[in-house]
Parts: C-alpha cells; structure tokens; sequence
C-alpha cells in the first residue's frame, strides 16, 4: 500500500468536529490523506472517492 500515514482524530461532540472541518485546510488535509476521524465513538472515514463507494466499503 502506499507509505502515507493514515491516523485518527477524535472529537467528544459532532459541533467539535463541524468547527474543525469548515478551516478549508483542515479539510483539504483530511481529503488528502484519507485521514479517519473519530466522532463520538463513530468513525468517519474521508476519501476522495465518491461518497456511495464509500458508503459501501467493507469495513
């Protein structure tokens, strides 16, 4: 697989993460690496792939 680091950032509350994601750089960086995202005990995962084969990825 490619050698970019994929890691998690977790959040306590949904409106935490919502104020951290709308800084466009953060955004970008997190569309850029695939990075994962932890909401409240949910994990979010960010790619650039169109949202239904996201959706619909084994997990």
């Amino acid at each position: 697989m490619g050698g970019t680091m994929k890691y998690i950032k977790y959040f306590e509350t949904l409106e935490e993460y919502e104020s951290w994601i709308n800084v466009e750089e953060n955004a970008e960086e997190v569309y850029g690496t695939e990075e994962k995202i932890c909401v409240d005990g949910v994990i979010l995962s960010h790619t650039n792939k169109p949202y239904e084969e996201v959706e619909n990825d084994d997990l």
